[in-house]
């Protein structure tokens, strides 16, 4: 594996492990629940093991989409 490689493997490790630790522990929200302006959202695209989007080219599957709502903070 080259340089390249290693740091994009490296970075959807990262990513994996913030939805992993934090995100996935969150209240889910049906997605097309209106927005509010108070809150944070999280929307995790779940993209199929063979997408092109994996090579750097545009999404040609139909992803599982998940909204997240972060708790109001006191």
């Amino acid at each position: 594996m080259n340089r390249h490689e290693r740091r994009r493997a490296d970075k959807i490790a990262r990513e994996n492990r913030f939805y992993r630790d934090y995100i996935r522990h969150l209240p889910r929200i049906p997605t097309d629940a209106p927005y509010e302006r108070e809150h944070v959202y999280h929307t995790v695209f779940f993209h199929d093991e063979w997408c092109a989007i994996y090579c750097g080219s545009a999404c040609n599957c139909n992803p599982d989409i998940v909204r997240h709502i972060d708790p109001k903070r006191s």
